[in-house]
């Protein structure tokens, strides 16, 4: 099947007339075998030359050896001539002393330069040098003393002694082993030079085998290669016959052009695309044929094959091009061009893939969309979580208040004070249900947001116990409190930490049988960091109960689940929250019924001491604190009249308004403190604290009072200057301590 004008054999290589030359391996085949013999001979040459070395190092040390035994000899010679003196007293006899003592320098300096060129060691010449010098030293004596009157028989003492006895003994031996040591030296060398002289022969001879081997493949290589280009030769046409068939069978539309960028080839779908037939488009401009357009802009976009020869490289365009047929009608495309190179690497063409990328862009399209949908959905899902928080935790704030005042009350009688507990215990748990489920929310999508600062954690602990005393005592349990760590200050976000202390002793206090005990315990771990256990003697736990208790609405068994009821929420977020603040926490237990212990570990910082304050005597204080005057913003009226019951009940004075306007014209008076719901009638609390500060009728400390609990809402609120966010149904005993802590810095 032949396609027509496009031989893409002749693309690669036009000028071979159909034939395809590979590299030639013959050249290579010769080179290879030139690099052999050039090693060999480089290697060859090498060895003789490591030969004629060792041969030089052995005349070097002979010559040495030559030197010590002149050397040797001279100190001898020395000798004799001082010996035929004293005996004869003949100056005749002084002769070879004389001639001694001048040749001795010169044969130890050759000696020095034997040692610099690494013939001798260097200690061995000087302690010869040392030994000669004694020696000289020795005869110049006795010859001295012979020539004095009456001096021979001194002279002859001094030989008796045997000192340059001695003298000479050591010089011939310390001479002997030199000589010894360059001897067995010069012997190594010896073998060391015929074993090169053996080793050049063999490579000799391995490389003349080697090379005749060589010869001999090469020359099969060389008949085999003829074969091959032979049969080669025969395959070209079907791969030209081979590569047209693949070409024209590929599903996405193909165009080749020559180095000119006119069309040689489109095959079928290249033709269903662009609306022109083979037969029309070969020898036009690719774009007649291939017009494309920016969807966007509309503007006319240079075509990748343009491109490819412009440039030399790969090119694509992105999938926001368009696709102008031949009946005017429009497609969007997806393409790349790449260049047809010959064996001389010079570009003789360009291929061009392209396929109809409608239906991608419509499945983008649909996917955008529904990724809108979503977002939009999380947004209300978002803003509904929000709403039903708030609407669901507001009517909450007075009954739970209401309680907790009666709960705390002298006149409430002792068989109503059980009931008001079991009915505070209930706002609590539901009020706490709906903060973890948006807990949960926030933890899921990655949104938990804390705010760290220095807090002191036994405090928290000591706040948290506070809190839920009531509770413990409802049940007759026994706490045991030891706060032992020394160093127990942490960077933590304080109302995320005494939450997770909160969900703790409340499981604790649940799980834990009737008079039963608690223990809380705080150390500093060996590693420096705040070690903080929670042990109870409760239901206990099974391994796999501990596997997964971290894990959300997971109670443990299905006996526990009916017995004490819960979402099993509170650990899963407690996790959350302390891994979030670098810590960890852990889960252990000996077994069913035997209790369990839940182990907190967090990184201390260096501990701060608050600056004592001092008493003060001033008439507007209650209870060792200033009495407050209160701005409370409020819409919903019943937790507006309790709330401002229960502060009254505490000494401070309070001023209500259930609006921003309302406030507003409240705020010209002096207050000292501002409580304000988030939500009101005209506006927000965001507003209304807005106003104030910037109407400078607030300079002082403000808490959000509200039912919006999200992650946002408490960054919202402490962006906009409310020093305190508390999330309703209020904790009136958490609301006593924020306004109490206001008035003890007042």
């Amino acid at each position: 099947m032949e396609i027509q004008g496009f031989n893409p054999v002749q693309a690669r290589n036009p000028s071979s007339g159909g034939m395809v030359p590979k590299r030639s391996a013959i050249g290579a085949l010769f080179l290879s075998m030139a690099i052999l013999l050039v090693v060999t001979v480089a290697g060859t040459y090498w060895i003789g030359d490591l030969a004629i070395q060792d041969s030089r190092t052995i005349g070097n040390v002979h010559a040495t050896i030559d030197v010590l035994n002149d050397v040797l000899s001279t100190y001898k010679d020395a000798e004799t001539g001082q010996r035929g003196y004293l005996l004869t007293h003949d100056e005749s006899y002084l002769t070879p002393y004389k001639s001694a003592v001048n040749l001795i320098p010169s044969q130890l300096a050759d000696l020095d330069a034997k040692a610099r060129a690494g013939l001798l060691p260097q200690q061995d010449v000087d302690q010869l040098r040392h030994l000669g010098d004694l020696k000289l030293a020795e005869l110049k004596k006795t010859i001295d003393l012979a020539q004095q009157p009456s001096g021979s028989i001194a002279a002859l003492a001094v030989v008796r002694t045997n000192v340059g006895k001695e003298y000479m003994d050591n010089i011939r031996d310390l001479s002997h082993r030199v000589i010894s040591d360059k001897q067995q030296h010069a012997a190594r060398l010896r073998l060391a030079e015929q074993h090169m002289s053996d080793l050049r022969t063999a490579a000799f001879a391995g490389t003349t085998i080697i090379n005749l081997l060589f010869l001999l493949w090469a020359f099969n290589r060389i008949r085999r290669e003829i074969r091959a280009r032979h049969a080669a030769a025969l395959n070209l046409a079907r791969e030209q016959q081979l590569t047209a068939v693949t070409l024209a069978s590929i599903g996405d539309g193909v165009i080749v052009t020559d180095a000119s960028g006119r069309i040689s080839f489109l095959n079928r779908i290249a033709e269903n695309l662009t609306g022109w037939s083979a037969a029309d488009a070969v020898s036009r401009p690719c774009e007649k044929i291939f017009n494309i357009i920016n969807e966007t802009t509309r503007k006319i976009t240079e075509s990748p094959i343009a491109k490819v020869l412009r440039t030399g490289l790969v090119q694509g365009l992105a999938n926001h091009t368009l696709l102008i047929r031949k009946d005017g009608s429009e497609i969007p495309i997806d393409d790349s061009g790449a260049p047809i190179r010959g064996d001389d690497d010079v570009i003789h063409g360009v291929v061009l893939v392209f396929r109809d990328f409608s239906e991608r862009k419509q499945y983008e399209k649909n996917l955008q969309q529904a990724k809108e949908e979503a977002e939009t959905a999380n947004i209300a899902k978002d803003n509904f979580l929000a709403v039903l928080s708030h609407e669901l935790r507001t009517p909450l704030t007075p009954v739970l208040v209401t309680l907790t005042s009666w709960e705390q009350s002298d006149t409430l009688p002792p068989a109503l004070r059980e009931d008001v507990q079991t009915l505070r215990r209930c706002v609590e748990l539901e009020a706490r249900l709906i903060d973890d489920l948006l807990d949960l929310t926030r933890i899921v999508r990655g949104k938990l947001a804390l705010h760290l600062e220095e807090v002191d954690v036994h405090s928290l602990i000591q706040a948290v116990v506070g809190m839920y005393r009531s509770d413990m005592d409802a049940k007759a349990i026994q706490l045991s409190l030891s706060l032992d760590a020394t160093d127990h200050f942490a960077s933590a976000d304080p109302g995320r930490l005494q939450q997770v202390f909160w969900n703790i002793l409340k499981n604790a206090t649940k799980f834990t049988p009737r008079g039963e005990t608690i223990e809380i315990k705080s150390t500093n771990a060996p590693d420096g960091r705040l070690r903080i256990a929670f042990t109870d003697s409760g239901a206990g736990m099974t391994p796999e109960t501990i596997a997964r208790i971290f894990k959300p609405f997971e109670q443990g068994s299905s006996e526990i689940v009916r017995r004490y009821g819960g979402l099993g929420l509170g650990l899963a977020i407690s996790k959350a929250f302390i891994e979030a603040q670098t810590g960890t926490i852990e889960a252990s237990s000996p077994g069913l019924g035997q209790g369990s212990t839940f182990t907190l570990w967090l990184p201390v910082i260096s501990s701060w001491k608050q600056s004592p304050r001092t008493s003060s005597n001033s008439p507007n204080r209650v209870d060792g604190h200033r009495q407050l005057e209160i701005l409370l913003v409020e819409d919903h009226d019943d937790t507006s009249r309790v709330l401002s019951r229960l502060l009254e009940g505490l000494g401070h004075r309070v001023r209500v308004a259930d609006s921003v306007a309302s406030a507003v014209v409240a705020a010209k008076q002096p207050f000292d403190l501002l409580l304000s719901d988030i939500g009101l009638p005209d506006g927000s609390g965001i507003d209304l604290i807005q106003q104030l500060r910037k109407n400078g009728d607030l300079n002082g400390p403000a808490v959000a009072l509200t039912g919006f609990g999200m992650e946002e809402d408490l960054a919202k609120s402490h962006e906009a200057g409310f020093t305190e966010h508390l999330t309703k149904p209020i904790n009136f005993q958490r609301l006593q301590m924020v306004v109490q802590k206001i008035a003890e810095q007042q």
